[in-house]
């Protein structure tokens, strides 16, 4: 756990920030994995974003993060954005006893040329404080449209 831990910090550190989306631009979409369901994500301004999701996997599960985004980490594509994201947030599940978590987001986006579309993909560790504690890993790929406003 302290090396996840440690990986998510250093990979915090070392993500450059960069402006992709202006505050208020919102997305709405899917995500497919654990859990799987519907995300919408709200810019706060270039670099900020909260996420929010509604999904199921054996149980209903609600999550928010709060996200920072950096573009200069990987090789840019000659077309599009390829940026790596990272965040801290919290989600409940609907198991035998509601749980609640605190979640670690790494996750890397690509930004479609000429297109408001977000294609992610994300891992997620989640360190689960109430009924008993556990760690688990959520993992999930989705795409958002997005809505400028």
């Amino acid at each position: 756990m302290k090396k996840i831990l440690f990986a998510f910090v250093c990979l915090f550190v070392l993500s450059a920030p960069a402006h992709a989306q202006k505050g208020g631009d919102t997305g709405v979409g899917v995500i497919l994995g654990a859990p799987t369901g519907i995300t919408g994500k709200v810019w706060l301004d270039g670099t900020k974003a909260v996420d929010l999701g509604l999904g199921w996997h054996s149980e209903l599960t609600v999550y928010g993060d709060y996200l920072w985004h950096g573009w200069d980490v990987l090789p840019q594509p000659s077309q599009g954005k390829l940026p790596v994201y990272l965040g801290l947030g919290g989600q409940v599940r609907t198991y035998r006893d509601a749980e609640f978590g605190i979640r670690a987001v790494a996750g890397i986006a690509y930004w479609l040329p000429k297109n408001p579309v977000e294609l992610f993909l994300e891992i997620v560790p989640v360190f689960r404080l109430t009924p008993g504690t556990s760690v688990g890993l959520d993992a999930g790929i989705g795409l958002r449209y997005y809505f400028s406003k």
